[in-house]
């Protein structure tokens, strides 16, 4: 009883904490937006209820969710099989987001496109298709910059602007579908782009059954990864969802000292808080967890860092991916070289502990998250724009 009290007080406090920086800059969003719905955003049952609304029997809504997810129409007169009644009147009574492509950077060493997104409010984010020859996979933002602040990413130099809409986290995915073509399909999603997923909880969670769903995007629950880092209480709170995505932490530290010193808010939820959530989501969903560490040279790629994190996990139902720092202008942060990268991936084999190694992408058009968008608000030059 006491920890379920303790747990709801926690969550409280987080919501208060992250609705404070939401709305620090509503005022400025709010005098761009219409009263009008969105209906990108909207779940099929709202969107027939809402046809139902406006005097439309229900399917009326199902033609719109074909049109909008199926196949990326955004204008109501390209709705051909709705009369121009019901054109006309969905023109009057709606609206249906569509964010702009300001400019792509196409990677010369392999098949890593980013893409600069600009939103109704001109604000800038970022998405990246990142391929192999296996699979084409998507990682998308859900908010303008971050108030996580960490050392190494350039997301948060910026600060955190807004959440972004979950029709504004799934229409990511529309574009980058029409711009890759069909000879790229997207196979993978994955929220590590710009932002903390769990920090717009709502937005994230609706987005993603969007994108789940048959009638919305169509792609595989277990295809859809959500990456945080580290908020305690919502990680608690995902595991009532009942969702079948995967779940990675971004953890890049096995000790709260070196943690903090990169990413501040383990002061907040140390390791401790944070593994206790990690193991509740494990021991409730029946899932493993992906632990995401960077490895930055002289920080945390030590022997002794590999031991402690195969101790820390050891009993946590998950694997560990490794991710060779991808360098960001104007951070101290640097690679660790090759051999270094090994014996700290040997040392974690040797733990117990399942780890790979992530393969560099992208690093020529700075696809490190957060740094095309940086330059653009900074001037700064970017490699292979059109």
């Amino acid at each position: 009883m006491i920890e379920s009290i303790m747990n709801s007080v926690n969550e409280n406090i987080v919501d208060i904490y992250l609705t404070c920086h939401y709305f620090r800059n509503m005022a400025t969003i709010q005098k761009r937006q219409t009263d009008t719905p969105d209906l990108k955003g909207m779940l099929l049952t709202e969107l027939q209820v809402f046809a139902q609304s406006i005097g439309e029997p229900r399917f009326r809504g199902t033609q719109l969710a074909s049109w909008m997810f199926e196949k990326g129409v955004t204008s109501f007169d390209d709705m051909t099989n709705l009369s121009k009644h019901n054109r006309d009147q969905l023109n009057g009574v709606a609206r249906v987001t569509e964010i702009r492509l300001v400019k792509q950077a196409r990677s010369r060493r392999n098949p890593t496109t980013k893409y600069l997104f600009a939103l109704d409010d001109d604000h800038t984010i970022e998405t990246v298709m990142i391929g192999s020859s296996r699979r084409n996979t998507l990682c998308i933002s859900s908010q303008v910059g971050c108030a996580i602040d960490c050392r190494f990413c350039a997301s948060g130099l910026a600060g955190l602007t807004r959440n972004l809409t979950a029709a504004e986290i799934v229409d990511q995915i529309i574009q980058v579908r029409a711009l890759a073509g069909p000879n790229r399909p997207i196979n993978n999603i994955v929220l590590m782009g710009m932002g903390e997923p769990l920090a717009n909880y709502g937005n994230v969670l609706r987005a993603i059954r969007i994108i789940n769903a048959p009638w919305g995007l169509g792609i595989g629950a277990r295809r859809i990864t959500i990456s945080t880092s580290g908020i305690a209480p919502r990680i608690r709170k995902l595991a009532k969802e009942g969702l079948q995505f995967e779940l990675s932490i971004s953890l890049h530290a096995a000790d709260d000292e070196t943690r903090t010193s990169i990413m501040p808010i383990n002061k907040r939820y140390p390791l401790d808080v944070l593994m206790d959530a990690c193991r509740h989501y494990v021991e409730t969903t029946n899932r493993l967890i992906t632990f995401e560490y960077i490895l930055l040279a002289g920080v945390n790629d030590r022997f002794e860092d590999a031991r402690r994190l195969a101790a820390l996990l050891r009993n946590i139902k998950g694997k560990v991916n490794l991710i060779p720092y991808n360098p960001v202008d104007g951070l101290p942060y640097k690679t660790p070289n090759p051999g270094r990268q090994q014996t700290f991936h040997e040392a974690l084999q040797a733990g117990g502990v399942a780890a790979t190694i992530r393969r560099e992408r992208g690093r020529d058009i700075d696809a490190a998250c957060g740094q095309l968008r940086l330059k653009e608000i900074t001037g700064g030059d970017v490699l292979g724009l059109p």
